[in-house]
């Protein structure tokens, strides 16, 4: 997708740069890509552009007999309590055949949906099996993983600064916020032993770091957002007030009775010559 300059788009439309071009690539379009092209390397290439953004990366493993990953032994160990994680929730998402009760589909949810970072584990043999593909006889079970933003950014450093397998990173990913149990007699259930089969999943990584240290707004990243942002709307506001400049003044007065510690600084540090 991508913000043109015209209303009416043709094969010589201009591209409005400042707005950029948004690129969506499903599970199957990587898939696909991959079977022709290196898609680690479209995505050092990508990685390498100046104003790239990866807002969204999911990764995922397959096992196709639940012989590892399987939802019905980490449903268990949920609802238990047998687990310990990071993430402060889990979700449960369930639809059943009205009939005769049978499951069209179980998905669980570890973490937030909006947050930048959660996982998914679903039954992918009943969403075949919903969808028509095929009728699968064994369990197959789907683990994701989501990064967005900062997350997401994060994760692309480690596979490209680091030339980190995305296999690995994924299980990285896991150890450091999610951990499965096998109960024992210690009150404090973090000092029971995992799972077997989490410990075999996750044995030969390490866990995988995905916080960022927020970057300090400077004045110039200020004005480039107003810039890329709110420009059209403030032309639009001035240009019915028929360029009078009263308004933007008024605002302009309110909006300095509410600068924060992070803005001042921002303010000393350009008044001194120098950017944050």
């Amino acid at each position: 997708m991508c913000t043109a300059m015209e209303d009416t788009i043709t094969k010589d439309t201009r591209i409005d740069k400042k707005m950029g071009i948004h690129v969506m690539l499903t599970g199957q379009g990587c898939r696909a890509y991959s079977a022709k092209h290196d898609l680690m390397l479209l995505v050092r290439l990508l990685h390498a552009l100046p104003r790239i953004n990866f807002s969204r990366i999911d990764l995922a493993i397959d096992d196709f007999e639940s012989k590892v990953i399987s939802y019905t032994d980490i449903n268990a160990h949920a609802k238990k309590g047998h687990m310990t994680s990071r993430w402060s929730k889990w979700d449960e998402v369930v639809s059943r055949r009205t009939g005769d009760n049978t499951y069209l589909g179980r998905t669980m949810y570890f973490g937030s949906q909006a947050s930048d970072l959660y996982c998914r584990v679903y039954d992918k043999t009943l969403e075949r099996k919903a969808k028509a593909y095929e009728d699968i006889e064994t369990e197959w079970t789907r683990l994701e993983v989501v990064y967005k933003r900062d997350r997401a950014k994060r994760l692309v450093e480690h596979l490209i600064d680091r030339d980190l397998p995305i296999g690995e990173a994924l299980r990285g990913t896991l150890k450091q916020y999610l951990r499965f149990l096998t109960p024992g007699n210690d009150s404090n259930k973090s000092r029971w032993p995992s799972a077997s089969w989490w410990v075999e999943l996750l044995e030969d990584v390490a866990s995988l770091t995905l916080t960022i240290k927020k970057d300090v707004k400077s004045i110039e990243d200020m004005a480039d957002w107003v810039d890329r942002q709110i420009a059209p709307t403030m032309a639009a506001i001035l240009t019915a007030h028929e360029g009078d400049l009263s308004w933007l003044h008024k605002i302009v007065a309110k909006g300095s009775k509410r600068l924060t510690r992070r803005h001042k600084d921002a303010i000393s540090t350009y008044l001194q010559g120098g950017t944050v």
